[in-house]
């Protein structure tokens, strides 16, 4: 089997655990190839998982290999929805390529362009790396919180925190959603947008799980 059919399956893995899933159907039904059992068979030969019963675990070396391929396809996953604007479709067949490729020195390269996003398109938490820690940034990053944003500033909201996904729905009806463009008009004492032709208010924290992209003053 090779490394592309591993790196999958360690991912499939990865995946099924997040939603508390560790049966071999789970990882299957993340999998969906025929060859899981040989795959599985590889990964526990290789010291990367330990099979109890009809339940697959992460060993120590496992988590850390599935941790890293999982960071690399869900920044992949934010760089082409982010800065190509490419469907969802598109973006995660090219993820799935990309995950395979990008070196460690490349991955936090990308991971600081993109602002050290902390969750994937679909709302999944992107592990840290070491560039996340040190919080090196050598670079303007495309992506940032609205706080950091200068007053005056055109942006494009590009995802939110699922910590405020109670108050999505009341964001949303006044404009606050990702894929809309504001205008950052008073940073304090509280944070005043421009949406549309109206203005709202926003606390300091909930900016603080707005995450966008500036936009070119000849943008529409």
């Amino acid at each position: 089997m090779d490394k592309q059919h591993l790196d999958h399956l360690l991912r499939s893995i990865w995946t099924a655990a997040e939603k508390d899933k560790h049966s071999i159907e789970a990882i299957q039904q993340e999998y969906k190839n025929a060859d899981l059992d040989e795959g599985l068979k590889v990964l526990e030969d290789q010291g990367y998982i330990r099979r109890v019963g009809d339940t697959v675990e992460f060993t120590p070396l496992g988590h850390h290999a599935a941790e890293e391929i999982i960071r690399r396809y869900r920044l992949a996953e934010r760089l082409f929805a982010d800065l190509f604007d490419v469907s969802p479709t598109d973006y995660e067949y090219l993820a799935c390529n990309f995950e395979h490729i990008l070196s460690p020195e490349v991955t936090d390269s990308v991971c600081t362009f993109l602002g050290h996003p902390r969750v994937c398109p679909h709302n999944n938490p992107i592990p840290k790396g070491k560039c996340c820690v040190n919080y090196i940034n050598d670079v303007e990053p495309l992506v940032q919180p609205l706080v950091n944003v200068p007053l005056g500033t055109r942006v494009k909201i590009v995802y939110m925190l699922p910590a405020h996904q109670k108050r999505w729905r009341k964001l949303h009806q006044l404009g606050v959603f990702p894929g809309n463009t504001l205008k950052v008009v008073q940073r304090k004492p509280s944070f005043v947008l421009e949406v549309g032709g109206t203005t709202l208010a926003l606390d300091r924290e909930i900016c603080e799980g707005i995450f966008v992209k500036r936009l070119n003053d000849n943008t529409p």
